[in-house]
């Protein structure tokens, strides 16, 4: 009897999930306070050889500088002249004689102090200071040691040099400009003050004087014209009265004689408003007295200023510290980058040798420059 033949079933293993492909875009762990402080912890001694290296600098900077001497002067312009009956009377001939424009104002005066046309005089004036060789007497190109060159080169550099010690800043409530200068030596200080003090009143002198000049100038013609003009509106009146004795008899005669003698009474307004203003405007011209008001004088500094040694020091640790940290961040944030293989590390690797490379060879840029124009 034969034995049934039995199949066993076969066991099929189950099928393997495919690998995942490697992950190149994980981003890294989250930032937390914690991990800023493994950050901080982690490259700490980089970080404080940057805080102490700038530090340093910034201390060391502070006690090798040069003492300044700082004098400060307050001065403040006098009003505008009075221009306003002639202004008024030119405004109705149609001219504009300008008697109120911004050069009155504060801020006039700080940009003035900027300007080479007002420096460079300080600068050609001779000052005489004590050193410890000796009393040296000269210009400011002189003291200020700048090396013969073009003219030129020289009042350029000594006008830049002039600019970084002056300052000014204006009151915005009272109109008080003060003025403060910075230099080496405090006498120095305060002729260079003293001097910038008698070029503004200087020019604001010539500036007053150049407008009161244009304004006998405009009234010197005026005056001319309108006399002409009173004499032909008297002979006017003259012609009708000697042709109408019993004028106040007619009513339209009357009416006449009013008219002429309005016509006089205007013209003759007119005139002696502006020879007033001539003759105002002729003393204006050649008048020399002061234009602006100092208030506070400028006086001998009694010591050198402080350097702010401590605080420079202060300063410089910080600037080193943040700076050391930020840069431990990004190193942080590299290495793990690095770590996780990220397509921005990767990005970042292939651009990094691309650079390497133009550097190395910097034939290969143009030639792909010039490779692509061919292809477009």
């Amino acid at each position: 009897m034969t034995r049934p033949f039995v199949t066993e079933p076969l066991t099929v293993a189950p099928a393997r999930e495919p690998a995942p492909p490697p992950q190149h875009d994980q981003e890294p762990s989250t930032i937390s306070a914690v991990s800023l402080f493994n950050v901080v912890l982690r490259y700490r001694v980089m970080i404080v050889l940057l805080a102490l290296i700038f530090g340093f600098y910034a201390g060391f900077r502070s006690v090798t500088s040069g003492k300044g001497y700082t004098t400060d002067a307050q001065f403040m312009p006098k009003g505008a002249r009075a221009g306003g009956q002639l202004s008024g009377l030119a405004a109705q001939f149609g001219v504009s004689l300008n008697t109120g424009d911004a050069t009155n104002s504060p801020q006039f005066y700080v940009d003035l102090l900027k300007t080479k046309g007002l420096l460079w005089p300080i600068a050609q004036k001779q000052y005489t200071i004590k050193t410890d060789s000796g009393t040296v007497s000269g210009d400011l190109i002189k003291l200020y040691h700048i090396k013969p060159d073009r003219p030129v080169v020289m009042k350029t550099k000594v006008i830049e040099a002039l600019q970084r010690q002056i300052k000014a800043v204006p009151s915005p409530k009272t109109g008080v400009i003060t003025l403060t200068v910075v230099t080496g030596n405090p006498e120095l200080s305060v002729q260079i003050a003293r001097n910038v003090l008698d070029q503004v009143n200087v020019y604001n002198l010539a500036n007053r004087q150049k407008q009161a000049a244009a304004e006998r100038s405009f009234a010197e013609r005026q005056v001319g014209e309108k006399r002409a003009e009173l004499r032909q509106s008297e002979g006017e009146l003259e012609n009708f009265l000697e042709s109408n004795r019993q004028y106040r008899q007619s009513p339209q005669l009357m009416l006449e004689y009013n008219r002429l003698q309005r016509e006089v009474d205007r013209r003759n307004l007119i005139y002696s408003s502006l020879l007033s203003a001539y003759e105002t405007a002729r003393i204006e011209e050649v008048k020399d007295l002061p234009v602006i008001t100092v208030i506070e004088p400028p006086e001998m500094p009694i010591g050198p200023d402080r350097r702010g040694g401590v605080r420079k020091t202060a300063i410089g640790l910080l600037i080193g510290f943040v700076l050391g940290c930020l840069i431990a961040f990004a190193r942080d944030r590299m290495a793990r980058n690095r770590e996780a293989q990220t397509d921005e590390f990767l990005e970042y690797a292939q651009l990094k040798r691309e650079a390497i490379g133009d550097l190395t060879h910097p034939w290969r840029p143009i030639s792909r420059a010039f490779g692509s124009r061919r292809r477009a």
